[in-house]
Order: structure tokens, then C-alpha cells, then sequence
């Protein structure tokens, strides 16, 4: 299952891009696992730029 987000650049609208979030299962795991992705997915957000610990 592959999702694309799009954002854009906060300094720059102009500068568009497209962040890939892929999940990568076997099928029989995929229905275990879809709900999770899903959840995951909703959740991404930009970061400030900072690394995360």
C-alpha cells in the first residue's frame, strides 16, 4: 500500500512536494496491518526541521 502527500513549502508555496509513505507486507498481513497505515497516514504532519530522537 503506497499513500502521497502533498505539501507545500512554507517559505516558498511555489516549491511543492510530494512525500511517499509506503507500507510494505506480506497479503496476508495486510488486513492486520491496513487500519494502522491508515491511522499513520493521517497523522503525518511537517516537521519543524529539527531531528527527531
Amino acid at each position: 500500500m503506497q499513500v502521497h502527500l502533498s505539501m507545500l513549502d512554507a517559505a516558498d508555496p511555489r516549491k511543492p512536494s510530494a512525500i511517499p509513505l509506503v507500507l510494505t507486507v506480506t497479503a496476508a498481513q495486510h488486513p492486520a496491518v491496513q487500519g494502522d497505515f491508515r491511522d499513520f497516514a493521517h497523522t503525518a504532519r511537517p516537521g519543524t526541521g529539527a531531528a527527531s530522537a
